[in-house]
């Protein structure tokens, strides 16, 4: 890697992933045989656990469990209505934008939405679904809109079976929406 701040984060990801699987699999942290790709597929290669690992802004977030895994970190950050269209459903969209003070018209006009507490929800979701993206297993990048999170009044609920959301919220401090998801195929 020829960008030092870019070395700094592999390291940092590194070190990361190691302390999660010491912790998970109650080995020392240098037994891991790794191959750490923050934001894509990251290996455990010689114990029976998955990793997720991320990077988002000064953010850098490790996941791991004995079944595949996801973590999503998402920037709380403006958006545009059509960023939104891109990867939320249409029940998604109308649960994000549920608080706004803006009718329909002008949030569809408005070039970004700048509102804190729909950005927060449209960032939850994202990470939610970028979550998912991860546990999948999958190199390519579906259809965001094929899987559809709800919210029931006290908790989130995924449409994907076989998903259990471990843990979504709203990390105020560091402006970010955490979500991790793990799937246990059966």
């Amino acid at each position: 890697m020829n960008d030092p701040s870019d070395r700094r984060s592999a390291l940092c990801c590194e070190i990361l992933a190691r302390q999660c699987l010491s912790q998970l699999c109650d080995a020392p942290e240098f037994s891991f045989e790794l191959l750490c790709n923050p934001g894509g597929k990251s290996v455990v290669g010689n114990f029976d656990a998955n990793i997720s690992i991320i990077k988002a802004g000064n953010v850098i977030g490790c996941a791991a469990s004995k079944n595949f895994v996801g973590l999503g970190l998402t920037e709380i950050k403006p958006f545009s209505f059509n960023e939104a269209q891109n990867i939320l459903s249409d029940s998604e969209i109308r649960f994000i934008f549920s608080e706004s003070k803006y009718s329909f018209t002008e949030l569809v006009n408005a070039s970004e939405c700048r509102e804190d507490a729909v950005m927060r929800r449209f960032a939850l979701f994202k990470s939610l679904k970028d979550a998912h993206f991860y546990a999948s297993g999958r190199g390519i990048r579906t259809q965001m809109k094929n899987l559809h999170i709800a919210f029931d009044g006290k908790s989130l609920l995924c449409s994907d079976s076989e998903a259990v959301i471990s843990a979504s919220y709203i990390d105020i401090k560091e402006n970010i929406a955490v979500s991790v998801i793990e799937r246990c195929v059966k």
